[in-house]
């Protein structure tokens, strides 16, 4: 129950207070009853690796090398919710996100 309250709790404060970034897919694991998507990113200069579930997101392995607007928090950077029906295909926004040309080998 408590980590149920804490994640309403994230999810609230990401939609009021949340920064928006850029982050790649960079792996998606499926299990029969969960699924999790790795995302990284990169803010104030750091690249930090995270996850968060994929079952109830309409992304599969062809998503993977693809880079999506994601939320997160200034003072909980590792917490991020991804918006995967933004794809972002803007090669300037990405460099300007902090992601080199080698990380965006996908765009064509």
């Amino acid at each position: 129950m408590y980590g149920q309250l804490r994640s309403y709790q994230y999810e609230n404060k990401l939609k009021v207070d949340g920064e928006t970034t850029i982050g790649r897919i960079d792996s998606i694991v499926r299990f029969p009853k969960s699924s999790t998507v790795f995302i990284s990113y990169i803010i104030l200069n750091k690249k930090y690796n995270s996850f968060e579930s994929a079952l109830d997101k309409k992304i599969s392995a062809k998503d993977i090398g693809k880079f999506y607007e994601f939320r997160y928090l200034l003072d909980s950077p590792e917490i991020v919710r991804g918006n995967y029906s933004k794809e972002i295909t803007d090669t300037t926004a990405i460099l300007k996100a902090g992601f080199s040309r080698e990380e965006m080998e996908y765009i064509k």
